[in-house]
């Protein structure tokens, strides 16, 4: 898995259209999800309050402070 536990990431729900591509959301991972046969992730989107499951294409990496 490319992401860990309480890694800020930002979610992108259709990183496969080029018109929604570029709209995502700061999100944190909550949990790696190894024996779903779906999904990879749960994750919580900050600013929605929703705890969603997705699949590791749909999360992109965050720069890292410094």
């Amino acid at each position: 898995m490319k992401f860990k536990v309480d890694e800020w990431v930002y979610y992108c729900a259709f990183p496969d259209l080029a018109a929604l591509s570029e709209e995502r959301s700061k999100s944190v991972v909550l949990s790696v999800l190894e024996n779903d046969p779906i999904y990879d992730y749960e994750i919580y989107i900050d600013g929605l309050g929703k705890i969603k499951k997705v699949k590791e294409q749909q999360l992109f990496s965050m720069p890292q402070p410094t």
